[in-house]
């Protein structure tokens, strides 16, 4: 199988433990400081693709990173 599903799922923990922190703390404090330049970039590129003004103001980009993994990981898994 290989590092490859590990490094995702890692991941998507940081994915996790950011939004739940982004309810609790603005990004400038520790450790959202730390975790949310991991996460921004690819949820700043999803936002681009899917804006939340099309979703009623909801930010689904985390939603969508999340299952993106999620669909990458069992991709990589299955022989």
């Amino acid at each position: 199988m290989g590092w490859l599903p590990l490094i995702i799922q890692v991941y998507a923990l940081i994915v996790l433990v950011d939004l739940g922190l982004a309810w609790l703390q603005p990004p400038q404090r520790w450790p959202r400081r730390a975790l949310h330049p991991i996460t921004e970039p690819p949820q700043a590129l999803l936002r681009r693709v899917l804006p939340p003004r099309w979703t009623g103001g909801l930010d689904l980009s985390p939603l969508v990173l999340l299952a993106g993994l999620g669909g990458l990981r069992i991709w990589w898994i299955q022989p």
